[in-house]
């Protein structure tokens, strides 16, 4: 197109018309001065970009162009638009303008050049892209769609791929581009397949299959995919268009639902599906096998057709409780089965079931056979019931030293109560001082030994107890064979072993006093025989009162020590359990009538206030506190004893201290009170009562100790158990 001067025009032609066409015109029309600066602007300027005409005379026109444009497109545009005499003669040229709102407009504008005011002006009319608006729409929805779209060459070469392809494939589209889909094959489609897929689409038909292909990291995917050609006018095929959709989670969930479903028919627990009704829908063949019926005819049916009424109607109504509620219900039912004659303990799990649109469409049952469980449960309680109604401890323990349970009577012992024992370890409940001994006799079980050994062990309140202790295996097959844990079994024999002490004690004592004391009184005896019937004087009737008195004095000595003995046997013979004792009350009233007995000794108390000093003993504990007081009176040397008891009490124990000025305990007897050992040295008849103390204050949970007392006599402490009242005995 060549340049035109004002002069060049035809006669003819009006500048009003002219005016009045630019002014009039749809298309924006711009005026640029050799600089690229607008001088012009026509009202439709502001109809289609929003920009008033004013607003932008002086502005360069580069200015307009949107920062989106690709840079080597930006920087050619402002190039040219900065020369615009070298758009005169190019022909249209496609511009993008920033309306005010932002949003870019594709015009395609052609300049010409024209004088003014002395001047070369290039002015422009701007006609918008309408099949341009089409393509970048068309572009827009194919970049925002969610399947990945890829476009090939006649040949299979890529040459176009949406984020889609990047997102689902791992290719960036630099990487795609120019290869073929090749890069995508995952050798697991076979040559068959792809010698069809081209045979279809070289033909102009669309091909529609699915396809497994290979993610860039390897990792295989399934897709859905369709290719279709673009043919032009001619009918020439000029490009392929392929459009994938990822289904590899939906193939896995079929994948999933089909092994689901296989697993369903090969359990042989029922499953079932109702409807609102109670109509089954879907069943296993459990179900059928029960049922004693075709699973067929049990379609459309519900379970009032093949089970008793009553376990039907239970069954119809959790149904129904499912079905209000929309929770999942438990419950256990025993149903006979008429046809197949089978009867049989189910624990159902029964949930609400939905349709595809989320509306609650029925029931989905799932019902395990828990006969030969129940059966168990039931002779397991028996076992249980039996464990912890022995008088055993009992306990069983893992391979790492976990409970699995223990009975009422290990626990009551322990002090764990009827909390559950599962959480503890044999360290949580054998004090630190046994634990090396118990864990060794374990490690032995555990190794497939059956251990027997005996061992005492400190009962906080009944004081040491003896224990007959047996280990036994759990699952071991043979010998050094790791067990999967351990049973033990202990056997108090406390009370046996102390009756076993206590008739070598009497014996003893009862052999050597009554063989004594016997001789005394036969000799005495045969003194008074031997006497002349007729002798009379006064040397020999003091003779005879002196033996009568010898004979009278064993005589009680016996009876005392029987009284003992008995004391000892009621002891031992029927040991009862600790109680709540207030020891400050018991002893004033020991001291009170121990003085009256004795009126020339001096006896005192002191003790705290009622309630005080509540321990924790058993009911012999009064006898055994005034064998001490007694004891230090009639073994005293002087003719007017003192003896001092005091009571007083610490944070866990409650002390008894009963002091006197007597010659003080041999250690023979020392040793039966502190220790109970001192059995062969015995045969005295007043160290009975020592042993009686011994013997009250070791089922009590309690001891004592002898210490010499200053500047005579000795100090016996008595140590007993605390109880608080309040707490154990509301």
């Amino acid at each position: 197109m060549s340049r035109h001067t004002p002069d060049d025009r035809p006669d003819s032609f009006d500048d009003g018309v002219l005016a009045s066409f630019v002014e009039g015109s749809s298309d924006p029309v711009i005026s640029l001065d050799d600089g690229g600066a607008v001088v012009y602007a026509n009202p439709a300027v502001e109809s289609v970009l929003g920009y008033a005409p004013d607003d932008l005379l002086g502005r360069r026109i580069t200015s307009l162009i949107p920062d989106e444009t690709a840079e080597r497109r930006a920087r050619s545009l402002r190039a040219r638009l900065g020369d615009p005499e070298r758009l005169v003669g190019a022909g249209d040229v496609t511009i993008p303008i920033a309306s005010v709102d932002g949003e870019v407009h594709a015009f395609s504008a052609r300049f010409h050049d024209h004088e003014a005011d002395g001047g070369s002006v290039y002015t422009g009319t701007f006609r918008e892209h309408a099949e341009g608006d089409r393509r970048r729409t068309f572009r827009n929805l194919v970049e925002q769609a969610g399947h990945a779209i890829y476009v090939t060459d006649p040949d299979g070469t890529i040459e176009y791929v949406n984020p889609a392809f990047t997102e689902h494939t791992g290719y960036e589209a630099e990487e795609a581009i120019g290869e073929t889909p090749a890069i995508l094959n995952s050798a697991r489609m076979s040559d068959d397949y792809f010698e069809s897929l081209w045979e279809t689409i070289r033909a102009g038909e669309v091909w529609e299959e699915e396809i497994v292909d290979r993610r860039k990291n390897g990792e295989l995917y399934h897709a859905h995919q369709t290719i279709a050609p673009v043919l032009d006018e001619a009918g020439t095929v000029t490009r392929f268009v392929a459009i994938q959709t990822d289904i590899t989670e939906r193939k896995a969930a079929v994948g999933r639902l089909e092994r689901y479903r296989a697993i369903v028919e090969q359990l042989e627990e029922p499953i079932l599906l109702q409807n609102l009704e109670g109509e089954f829908e879907l069943l296993n063949e459990a179900v059928s096998e029960f049922a004693g019926v075709p699973r067929e005819e049990l379609y459309g049916n519900d379970e009032f057709a093949f089970m008793d009424p009553e376990t039907a109607t239970t069954i119809d109504e959790r149904r129904t409780d499912v079905l209000e509620t929309e929770e999942t219900a438990e419950y256990e039912v025993t149903p006979t089965f008429e046809r197949s004659g089978r009867e049989a303990t189910f624990s159902t799990r029964r949930y609400p079931y939905y349709d595809a649109d989320g509306e609650l469409a029925g029931t989905f049952a799932i019902c395990r056979d828990v006969t030969d469980i129940k059966a168990r449960e039931r002779e397991l309680e028996q076992f249980k019931h039996a464990i912890d109604g022995a008088t055993d401890l009992i306990a069983a323990v893992d391979h790492d030293g976990r409970f699995l349970f223990a009975n009422r009577q290990y626990r009551t012992y322990h002090g764990i109560g009827d909390t559950d024992v599962s959480g503890l370890t044999v360290g949580d409940v054998v004090d630190d001082e046994q634990y090396p001994d118990v864990k060794r006799h374990v490690d032995r079980a555990l190794r497939g030994h059956s251990i027997e050994y005996r061992t005492t062990r400190t009962h906080p309140d009944r004081g040491i107890r003896t224990f007959d202790v047996r280990y036994y295996p759990l699952d071991a097959s043979g010998e050094n064979v790791e067990a999967a844990g351990v049973v033990g079994v202990l056997r108090d024999v406390t009370d046996s072993e102390n009756r076993t002490r206590q008739l070598r004690v009497v014996d003893r004592v009862l052999q050597h006093n009554l063989r004594n004391a016997l001789t005394v009184i036969r000799g005495r005896a045969k003194q008074v025989l031997d006497r002349d019937a007729g002798t009379t004087t006064e040397a020999d009737a003091a003779d005879l009162a002196e033996s009568a008195s010898a004979i009278v004095s064993r005589a009680d000595e016996l009876l005392t020590t029987s009284e003992k003995a008995h004391h000892i046997t009621e002891v031992l013979s029927d040991p009862t359990e600790p109680e709540p004792v207030d020891v400050g009350e018991t002893v004033d009233q020991l001291v009170e009538s121990t003085a009256a007995e004795f009126p020339a000794a001096t006896v005192s108390a002191s003790t705290p206030a009622e309630g005080e000093a509540v321990a924790s003993a058993t009911e012999w504990i009064d006898r055994a506190i005034e064998e001490l007081i007694h004891n230090a009176i009639v073994h005293h040397d002087r003719d007017r004893p003192s003896v001092e008891v005091s009571v007083g009490t610490t944070a866990e124990t409650v002390v008894i201290e009963v002091t006197d000025d007597g010659p003080g305990l041999d250690g023979m007897n020392r040793d039966v009170l502190e220790t109970g050992r001192a059995v062969d040295a015995l045969y005295h008849g007043s160290g009975l009562g020592l042993w009686l103390v011994y013997w009250v204050l070791q089922q009590s949970g309690g001891s004592a100790t002898v210490a010499d007392a200053d500047p005579r006599g000795i100090v016996v402490t008595v140590t007993l158990p605390r109880r608080d009242v309040r707490a154990d005995d509301p």
